[in-house]
């Protein structure tokens, strides 16, 4: 009788218990979070947008990308490092290029080329965008300053007087860009404009992305604006990603306010080829910058175009602080440290891509990388102007379990990204804290397995920009122990029955 007892313990209880208990496990390596917002939820109304535009008598560009004097103080300005910007030209005697007529526009202007008439003249603009576009990326004097207020800029003028250009133009533009790249030093390309996706033009789509893929593969990052929808055309949200914004590995750029809220014009993914678009938001209503009809005036301007160099000058000051960074490694950067002001628990969609840019997190994402062990604790405050935190890591061999304990009332989740990217850099998020299925707790937990000494980043979001401390640590996970404390049960135990049976048939051979 009693060893009828075992063999029901280990043939039916033990196994019953290990799957109990593991259905009632809490811990799990979430899969990403792969949702598409519904179009019918989304307002195309202009009223959620701020009434009333503050614009001081100084106006900084980088406070509205997070990089607020109470928020980072680093210095940065995009010093030797180049951009170029193709455009309509540029104005190249107003202020915000020469510091106030202190110095001549060829000190901020290294190279002007104009594309239409093949000459490198005095600096022009028949339109008034492209120096509009360049004051935003790198306008600097007394009372406006640009993201990048250090940076020095090719200009390329693509568009005739009455704002017309073709894809033969365009591609002079992007040779010209690749054959004196290592001359002036270009390491972005900035592009504020777009080719509709219409369905009798998708070859020559397809064209225009294979000529600007040129520049991400060689070593140049290629930002672009996402493009506006016509307001005939509201009613069709999806698939409005304008070329060259639309290839893979290009960042394709979508537009907010000041507030974060979606610019409704802003155009919506998937590409023509499927791919999620756009990749990061930026600042795209009421923008303030420079004009073309007396040196000192300004103007305010709507649309992704805005929005693009705001990203651009990011990525300037990102290659100042660490010039090894590849195109690639910067489109991943800016994307995973973007903050989701709209559904943050769909982690990347066709709306917000993967959100607003958050320069902060992206410049302390370069930080020398910290080695994580068993007693390390962070301490962490998010706020509306903080709202992502990205730490460096290190992390030796070994199964991890990260823990973030939420302090009081606010809400966040906790992410872990591979520092290299996959393929056309899109972020390679390996864990993550978001589960659809259980309820908000006040602590979440994230594993990862590591198998050689390497680096990642860990990241925080808060959720709805609260503000509230949290605590990151490392914790045992006492169960799986506990699993593979059963799991050796089971095995010995099918070791004696296996003797057991064996010694029932040699008794039976006797009898």
């Amino acid at each position: 009788m009693k060893k009828l007892i075992i063999v029901f313990f280990v043939i039916i209880a033990l196994p019953i218990s290990q799957i109990v208990f593991l259905a009632i496990s809490d811990y799990e390596i979430p899969q990403i979070v792969d949702l598409i917002q519904n179009r019918a939820n989304r307002s195309n109304s202009l009223d959620h947008f701020s009434k009333e535009i503050k614009i001081s008598s100084y106006y900084n560009a980088q406070d509205y990308i997070g990089l607020q004097e109470s928020v980072w103080e680093n210095g940065l300005t995009g010093k030797n490092i180049t951009v170029a910007v193709i455009d309509t030209g540029i104005f190249g005697n107003h202020s915000a290029f020469t510091n106030d007529g202190k110095l001549l526009w060829s000190d901020r202007i290294i190279k002007y080329f104009d594309l239409i008439t093949n000459t490198s003249d005095i600096p022009q603009d028949d339109i008034g965008h492209g120096t509009w576009v360049a004051s935003i990326l790198g306008g600097n004097c007394s009372d406006y300053q640009g993201v990048a207020p250090g940076v020095n800029l090719v200009i390329l003028r693509i568009f005739d007087s009455s704002g017309e250009t073709n894809s033969s133009v365009f591609e002079d533009a992007v040779n010209w860009v690749l054959q004196n790249k290592d001359i002036y030093n270009i390491r972005i390309v900035s592009m504020s404009f777009g080719a509709k996706p219409e369905a009798d033009k998708l070859f020559q789509i397809a064209h225009l992305q294979q000529i600007v893929r040129k520049l991400v593969d060689n070593g140049i990052l290629a930002v672009a604006a996402a493009g506006n929808i016509e307001i005939s055309s509201q009613s069709d949200l999806v698939g409005t990603i304008n070329a060259p914004a639309s290839d893979k590995k290009v960042l394709a750029v979508g537009g907010v306010d000041y507030d974060g809220n979606m610019y409704p014009l802003s155009s919506k993914g998937p590409s023509f080829e499927f791919t999620k678009k756009p990749d990061v938001c930026a600042p795209a209503v009421g923008i303030y910058g420079a004009d073309t009809d007396f040196s000192d005036d300004y103007i305010f301007r709507s649309g992704t175009s805005g929005a693009t160099p705001f990203v651009a000058g990011l990525a300037a000051l990102m290659l100042e602080k660490k010039e090894t960074l590849t195109p690639l490694q910067l489109k991943n950067i800016l994307s995973f440290t973007s903050f989701k002001t709209e559904n943050p628990r769909i982690i990347q969609d066709n709306i917000q891509g993967w959100g607003v840019i958050q320069g902060y997190a992206a410049l302390e994402s370069l930080n020398p990388p910290v080695l994580i062990n068993d007693s390390t604790e962070i301490a962490i405050s998010l706020t509306q102007n903080y709202t992502v935190f990205c730490l460096p890591i290190r992390l030796k061999p070994n199964y991890y379990f990260f823990e973030l304990i939420q302090l009081n009332l606010a809400h966040a989740e906790m992410y872990l990204y591979k520092t290299e990217p996959k393929e056309y850099g899109i972020p390679n998020l390996i864990s993550h804290t978001i589960n659809n299925l259980a309820q908000e707790s006040s602590a979440k937990r994230m594993g990862a397995f590591n198998d050689v000494e390497q680096n990642y980043f860990l990241v925080v979001k808060s959720i709805q920009g609260e503000t509230g401390n949290f605590l990151i640590r490392l914790v045992v996970e006492y169960r799986n122990f506990i699993f593979v404390f059963l799991f050796g049960i089971s095995i010995v135990s099918l070791v004696y029955i296996s003797k057991l049976s064996i010694n029932l048939k040699n008794r039976k051979r006797v009898h």
